[in-house]
């Protein structure tokens, strides 16, 4: 361990190099997908206008858009919302509209750049709210290095979505709430010492924890998450402490019965807020989630034993802290797979992934130590070696190898390259074309001035929902040229007759840059 003590601040920043460099490489090297083109539409419409609306791309203007669900995490109009402007969100796509102010909205990079950059301050933050937990720098320098490498983080820090902001927020959402219950520092404020010998609660952090909160309620709902990580904590320590004493109340059940007592009053209070949160509670078996969170590693098994490492080594140093940990990885994990009513996807727990993280880390920790105990004769050597090798074994660095990953795409790859398929629609296309496709991906085909026939998502009205054999054969009665342009995760809204209709009365495009998960039809009747 010496040596990394040494030599700290050259490994931190070389750590920081390799995170950025992984987070910077080759940014606009892979197509925007999926709900990026929300964020894409949706950031440009506010750098263009100052109005939370999506823009059109194709056309060159404002969308008219249907109403949003609004939520009083919003911090918005609610009358704005319901006129369809956009504003979930708004503090991390405002972001990206002041990029575009300085950077060509032309280049995927410049809408990615912000991501980017709380993917920096994520590894920055990491180190030391890891620090904090463990009371160990090596620790937290272990953090930030399998932050640095790792895959999911990488990913989402390159991908235009509020997840790479919710990641340090909700981390330092979590560490300033351990803070409010926990932390003993009264920074001279004799109230404060008062109150904390009152109720055991340290008010000096109830600000700050308000602020980062509400911000980090603002980026995602799953922020809610916190709640029932909180008080399954309580619960813990309330019996730890009646074990302990045999006294059934204690500050901790004290704060159940509190807690009880204020979900009660909220839910009364504000019923329409608390709705959306409690209808999407059913119970579930997303067992997917068990790969998911350790995706991030060459083996699953492997990776999960040296957690379970790092938990012993925490409970036996630092046991609330480990408490508080184990809590906020595994209760939103445990919500995630048995009760949250939501679709399976790697964003919905990367928020987690940091505790996750922190418990790995602290895992290898604790084998170079006992290695370095046991074999005391080359003590420094055999811990270095023990650390070095744990990080190459345990990541999974195979993904930068491979032929699709977050700097490359090629026609395999799980989502197509937009960027060159509506390429060649551009291309190829003629005045008076109508291009049947999901409008949101209207950035690729800028200025094309197309009328555009769509489909699918939740935003479309279910008359246009899905693309049956019936509309597609009406859009060609009436349109003598067209395209017919839809990847197969389109599926779920093109029904089996209209994909027998294409490929009876359309042609099939069969070129290089059309090449993929995704078909392009084209017919002329001229």
């Amino acid at each position: 361990m010496e040596f990394i003590k040494k030599n700290f601040l050259v490994i931190f920043i070389l750590i920081l190099l390799l995170g950025t460099a992984l987070r910077v490489y080759n940014l606009s090297g892979t197509s925007f997908s999926a709900d990026e083109f929300l964020g894409v539409n949706t950031a440009y419409g506010y750098a263009k206008t100052g109005e939370w609306r999506r823009w059109d791309f194709n056309l060159n203007k404002l969308s008219e858009d249907r109403s949003y669900a609004y939520t009083i995490f919003d911090f918005g109009n609610k009358k704005d919302a319901e006129e369809g402007n956009y504003i979930r969100a708004w503090m991390y796509n405002g972001q990206i509209a002041k990029v575009l102010n300085f950077l060509p909205a032309s280049k995927e990079s410049s809408f990615r750049l912000v991501s980017v950059l709380w993917g920096i301050v994520s590894l920055f933050l990491l180190y030391f709210i890891a620090k904090f937990f463990t009371k160990n720098r090596i620790i937290g320098l272990l953090s930030a290095f399998l932050f640095a490498i790792s895959i999911s983080g990488i990913i989402f820090d390159r991908n235009i979505r509020m997840y790479a902001m919710l990641f340090p927020f909700y981390l330092m959402f979590s560490y300033l709430f351990y803070q409010f219950l926990e932390g003993e520092k009264n920074f001279g404020y004799s109230i404060i010492d008062k109150l904390k010998k009152i109720t055991g609660l340290n008010f000096v952090y109830l600000i700050p924890l308000a602020v980062i909160g509400l911000v980090s309620l603002h980026l995602h709902l799953l922020s809610v998450n916190i709640f029932p990580v909180v008080f399954v904590y309580i619960i813990a320590n309330a019996i730890i402490e009646f074990r302990k004493t045999g006294k059934k109340l204690n500050r901790y059940s004290n704060y159940i019965i509190l807690a009880g007592a204020l979900f009660v009053i909220f839910l009364l209070a504000f019923p329409r807020q608390f709705a959306p949160i409690l209808m999407g509670i059913e119970f579930e078996n997303h067992f997917s989630y068990i790969i998911r969170a350790f995706s991030d590693y060459a083996s699953a098994i492997l990776a999960f034993g040296t957690m379970i490492l790092g938990i012993i080594y925490l409970n036996k140093n630092h046991k609330k802290e480990s408490l508080f940990l184990v809590s906020s990885l595994v209760v939103p994990f445990f919500l995630a797979i048995f009760v949250w009513n939501r679709s399976v996807g790697d964003q919905y727990i990367f928020f987690i992934k940091s505790f996750l993280i922190i418990l790995i880390a602290s895992g290898i920790y604790f084998l170079a130590e006992f290695f370095g105990k046991t074999f005391s004769q080359n003590k420094l050597k055999i811990e270095l070696a023990t650390i070095i090798l744990a990080l190459i074994i345990i990541p999974n660095y195979a993904y930068f190898f491979q032929e699709n990953n977050t700097y490359r795409q090629t026609s395999s790859s799980d989502s197509p390259n937009y960027k060159k398929v509506f390429g060649y629609y551009l291309k190829h296309q003629q005045d008076g074309d109508v291009l049947v496709t999901r409008w949101f991906r209207n950035y690729y085909f800028s200025d094309a001035n197309a009328r555009v026939e769509t489909f699918g998502g939740e935003r479309e009205d279910k008359d246009i929902k899905k693309m049956t054999g019936e509309r597609l054969a009406e859009i060609q009665k009436n349109n003598s040229c067209g395209w017919f342009i839809w990847a197969d995760n389109d599926d779920d809204f093109i029904t089996a007759d209209a994909k027998d209709y294409a490929r009876k009365n359309f042609e099939f495009i069969n070129d290089i840059a059309v090449r993929g998960k995704i078909t392009v039809n084209h017919w002329c009747d001229k």
